[in-house]
């Protein structure tokens, strides 16, 4: 009898343990992960292809004469060499080359179609030293045969910072929201570069001479921007109209 009242009590309390147990679980919220955007797709911005023109020109610098400041490297000499020149600003025909320009607050136009992000170490050097994206996935490599230190500083993604040893296998960082984003390596502190997540696909990178072109844009007045890491931002207003180019020239100093 004693045996019997023992093995139902047992159950009992087996039973309220495992309703509390469901209880718990049926009350714990659920985590769902949020999916990232499309590649490409920027809240505010609605692709809509139409007629466009055409915006083109110069940026040019009118400062003193750019000298480059000395680092001398005190690691990692065979593959950083012993001496690094680094150019606050890159002058090539009168013109600033990797200015970043664009449209600030055009709504619809035409779709994203950057090539994927994309950054190597090479030389002791992040290449290309301005690297222009859309949302999404960048990629790192490192082609050094020494380690670097892969360091992001964003504002509106997430900030990164990874180890990459030599011969290691790429990295895949998400960047899914308009950004300018320093990245920097803490082993060699001269390595610095930068990454501009576009919220628009009407940004442009400005080439030798200063040069750059911005097409199919929609029709309207715009205001067009351009930044450089050491000089700043300016903007003006642009007028574009279908079918026909408009000029927007910038100096910078």
């Amino acid at each position: 009898m004693i045996r019997q009242h023992k093995a139902l009590l047992g159950t009992r309390i087996a039973a309220v343990a495992l309703a509390g147990f469901s209880a718990c679980v049926w009350l714990a919220p659920q985590v769902v992960q949020a999916a990232p955007p499309q590649g490409g797709s920027v809240s505010g911005y609605t692709v809509q292809p139409g007629p466009g023109g055409t915006i083109s020109g110069k940026i040019l610098y009118a400062g003193p004469p750019v000298r480059a400041k000395k680092v001398t490297v005190t690691q990692d000499n065979e593959t950083c060499g012993k001496m690094k020149e680094i150019l606050p600003v890159q002058v090539k025909d009168g013109g600033i080359v990797d200015a970043v320009v664009w449209l600030d607050d055009v709504s619809h136009g035409k779709a994203f179609a950057f090539p994927a992000g994309s950054l190597d170490q090479k030389g002791c050097m992040f290449m290309p030293h301005v690297v222009l994206m859309a949302p999404g996935q960048l990629k790192i490599t490192n082609s050094d045969p020494a380690a670097h230190n892969v360091h992001l500083f964003a504002k509106s993604n997430r900030a990164f910072n990874q180890v990459m040893p030599q011969g290691s296998d790429p990295l895949s960082v998400p960047l899914f929201r308009p950004d300018t984003i320093i990245v920097r390596c803490d082993v060699h502190t001269w390595m610095q570069g930068h990454i501009i997540v576009a919220k628009n696909p009407y940004y442009a990178l400005s080439g030798s001479g200063g040069s750059f072109t911005l097409t199919d844009v929609p029709p309207g007045t715009y205001h067009l921007k351009v930044w450089q890491e050491t000089l700043g931002t300016q903007e003006q207003t642009v007028t574009v109209q279908a079918g026909q180019t408009a000029s927007a020239n910038f100096t910078l100093k």
